[in-house]
């Protein structure tokens, strides 16, 4: 692990606003690490506000940067020690641009750390849309497993992760060996947990749509679950831990849930409280009729009632980690969101 006294060593954290990228923020500020993070407009006062509120001890700074602008990365990367590239897009329909944006960011971003020749070591958050799909789910995924961009099964966002990913193994493999840096890439599972933000993104898209009527029954839908908290963690283990270098590291908790069984979970929270959360398993025709006319829906086809599974051994294995309940992950994000405003208080 890193001898250096945490409050002499300085953090880039791109992404500082996401849902990921805050908690990354917090577990740094909270270990007494200098931060600087990367944000798109220091104007957007809803959210820029929710990460100038972690920082007790003045130890962080946001700047400008965009993920497409290739000229305000060396700046972004200079005097820093570490860097964790979080930023990436994550929509619920995804598109090309989504792909574009993704490998010419991460590509941006190794860039300049190459340039810069002083970062003792880069994680990079990826995702197990990298690992598992365009198969049949008829296995349990580890870190070897890389998706089947050759699947029909397969969108843009599944695309954009993996292509970004594999262009930063390529890029760091292809450099001088004087020029080389340790990466650790973390690719986690559906993210829930407490939000500090505003935005919505495809997580807390998801947890308003449990909460608030908008799935008026639950798709047959399997999906690993992880709490943000863990996520940010994993960042910041990866980031002090050698053992980890040049590795990819799974972050889920297993076994992965049903999505009726995750609205089980929010139904005994909030019984009698007025929400509108679903109570039955919407039938398989019933989706699929249901998606002709819904692209979110659509879109989540390829994966409607197969079973998903990881190997969560890495993470624990790597990073000493002992991963959250996926219930307290579930029923932290609904409450955050309702102090938030975003599923309405009943």
């Amino acid at each position: 692990m890193s001898t250096m006294n945490n409050n002499e060593t300085k953090v880039l954290v791109t992404g500082a606003s996401g849902f990921i990228g805050t908690h990354c923020v917090n577990v740094l500020l909270q270990n007494g690490y200098r931060v600087r993070g990367t944000v798109r407009d220091l104007n957007n006062k809803a959210k820029v506000d929710p990460v100038k509120k972690l920082d007790k001890q003045n130890l962080l700074e946001l700047v400008e940067a965009d993920l497409m602008d290739d000229t305000c990365w060396e700046k972004a990367v200079a005097g820093c020690d570490y860097v964790l590239h979080v930023a990436s897009p994550f929509p619920i329909v995804s598109d090309e641009k989504c792909i574009d944006t993704a490998v010419e960011g991460t590509m941006n971003v190794l860039k300049a750390i190459a340039a810069d020749g002083n970062v003792r070591k880069l994680v990079l958050t990826s995702s197990c849309a990298a690992v598992n799909e365009g198969y049949k789910q008829d296995r349990v995924f580890d870190e070897t497993s890389w998706s089947n961009l050759e699947s029909d099964l397969v969108d843009c966002y599944i695309k954009s992760k993996t292509l970004a990913e594999k262009a930063a193994w390529d890029y760091i493999d292809r450099l001088p060996q004087d020029k080389k840096f340790p990466m650790t890439v973390i690719n986690p599972t559906l993210v829930f947990g407490p939000a500090y933000i505003t935005e919505q993104g495809a997580s807390i898209t998801l947890m308003r749509k449990f909460m608030n009527g908008e799935m008026p029954a639950a798709p047959p839908l399997n999906m690993p679950i992880v709490d943000v908290r863990d996520v940010a963690l994993a960042h910041f283990e990866a980031m002090r831990r050698p053992e980890s270098d040049n590795e990819r590291i799974l972050v889920t908790n297993v076994p992965s849930m049903w999505f009726i069984d995750m609205a089980k979970i929010l139904r005994e929270e909030f019984k009698g409280k007025g929400y509108w959360i679903p109570r039955f398993t919407a039938p398989y025709f019933f989706v699929r009729l249901y998606a002709i006319f819904d692209p979110e829906t659509r879109a989540s086809l390829p994966r409607l009632c197969q079973e998903v599974k990881f190997d969560n051994s890495k993470v624990q294995r790597l990073l000493g980690m002992t991963m959250r309940d996926s219930k307290q992950a579930l029923i932290d994000m609904a409450h955050s969101l309702i102090d938030l405003g975003i599923i309405e208080r009943k």
